[in-house]
């Protein structure tokens, strides 16, 4: 490189090595704009070897193909797309230089010129453009990040099943009400609906009827009652029985008869039939406690149907105890168990399910014998049975078609003090 002195020239161009088009650069104006195809290896003022652009003269920036851009930059880019910026802090002064100073001022003009010497031997050589790596790592330093959270996004998870549960809204029924009736003395009762109706009368009643089940009863006049009558013996049976009847009487009849024959004569258990339990002990909470002074013997049955029936022997009578679910149709002196106590009269039961058990029906093997005591006979002459004998005659016409007297009068004696509980303590205050 030489320089040459010349006056009044304004502008000389510097024809650089051009690589990929026409690479010139302009010295001169400020900022000089150079159009063309990649320069490579133009040389500015003051040796500066520039890649990628054109010759900057004292600063200016060069870009790639055909851009210049101010004074003052001192940095050049392989192509336009790359170029970053240039800021160069003003140098402190130093020695004087060789400066470009503007068209027709300065006294020197530059010649450039590159003779090759052999690899290795010079100290300027044809450079690829150093490229500018920052915005590529900013653009795969982005694309990277997109990417994982592409990845976190879209990679397959193990399926989590939320079942949902949906809990059908049932509307339950509850569960029948359990009732209990119960028999006691000369024979006071209380039916499954709490009513008290009384039956002193002597033969044998329903307890218990149904499509189902049949429970009878047997009542008997005793010395202790003065004739009026207590309950004697019951016998249960109808299909819920399976074809089997178990009857218990008292401790004087001895008799304690499974499908008719003598069974547990002594204390045990005895399994009838599928649901059918006998079993005879000393256990059981009494339905009287007056009656707590004697030794208890007891006959538990439990039977289908969820009915159970205990049975607590006397020597001359029976008090008894019958438990079941509600829900059966079923009538008798236990009542109807509707929850009604005001239907069990004992008069509305005799109506409803007749004041005796009917021909074709009785479970035990024979009628007994009804006897009309004297203590019987003075209460049916009463003012009191008199005001409803001619009524109670009537109903038990109807209720015992073609009975003999002595029935007939037993019938009378029931509608006459059905409802009084304590007949017994009233013949008594009769001087009965």
């Amino acid at each position: 490189m030489s320089f040459q002195y010349q006056t009044g020239v304004a502008g000389v161009q510097a024809g650089g090595v051009a690589v990929g088009g026409s690479g010139r650069a302009m010295v001169g104006g400020v900022g000089g704009v150079g159009v063309g195809g990649v320069g490579v290896g133009g040389v500015g003022v003051g040796g500066a070897r520039v890649v990628g652009g054109g010759v900057v003269g004292g600063g200016g920036m060069g870009v790639g193909p055909g851009v210049g851009v101010g004074v003052g930059g001192g940095a050049s880019c392989g192509t336009a797309e790359n170029c970053v910026a240039a800021c160069v802090c003003a140098p402190p002064p130093g020695p004087a230089v060789m400066t470009f100073v503007g068209q027709g001022v300065g006294d020197y003009s530059t010649e450039t010129n590159y003779k090759y010497v052999g690899m290795g031997r010079g100290d300027l050589a044809m450079v690829a453009p150093s490229r500018m790596i920052w915005g590529r790592v900013a653009c795969v330093s982005i694309s990277l990040a997109v990417l994982l959270i592409l990845v976190i996004l879209l990679w397959p998870h193990p399926f989590t099943t939320t079942t949902t549960t949906f809990v059908p809204h049932w509307t339950t029924t509850p569960p029948p009400h359990h009732g209990e009736c119960t028999f006691w003395g000369d024979p006071h009762l209380k039916t499954f609906d709490g009513s008290r109706p009384s039956f002193y009368g002597a033969g044998e009643a329903w307890v218990i009827k149904s499509s189902t089940i049949s429970i009878q009863a047997r009542y008997m006049g005793t010395k202790y009652t003065k004739g009026l009558a207590a309950t004697n013996a019951i016998v249960v049976g109808g299909s819920f029985m399976q074809g089997h009847t178990i009857e218990v009487g008292t401790l004087e009849s001895r008799v304690l008869l499974i499908d008719n024959q003598p069974a547990l004569q002594s204390f045990g258990t005895v399994h009838v039939a599928a649901g059918i339990t006998v079993t005879y002990n000393q256990a059981g909470n009494l339905v009287d406690a007056a009656a707590g002074v004697w030794s208890k013997h007891v006959v538990h049955m439990e039977l289908p149907s969820g009915v159970r029936v205990t049975v607590f022997r006397w020597n001359n009578y029976i008090d008894l105890r019958i438990t079941m679910p509600g829900g059966h149709h079923i009538d008798g002196a236990c009542g109807n168990f509707n929850g009604n106590p005001a239907d069990d009269t004992t008069e509305a039961i005799q109506q409803r399910v007749g004041a005796r058990v009917g021909p074709g029906d009785l479970l035990f093997r024979s009628r007994a014998t009804v006897h009309i005591s004297a203590t019987e006979q003075a209460l049916l002459a009463s003012p009191q049975c008199r005001a409803k004998y001619t009524t109670a005659y009537a109903a038990c016409q109807a209720e015992l078609p073609g009975a003999h007297k002595s029935a007939m009068d037993a019938c009378i004696l029931d509608h006459c003090y059905g409802s009084n509980e304590h007949t017994l303590r009233y013949a008594k205050g009769m001087g009965l």
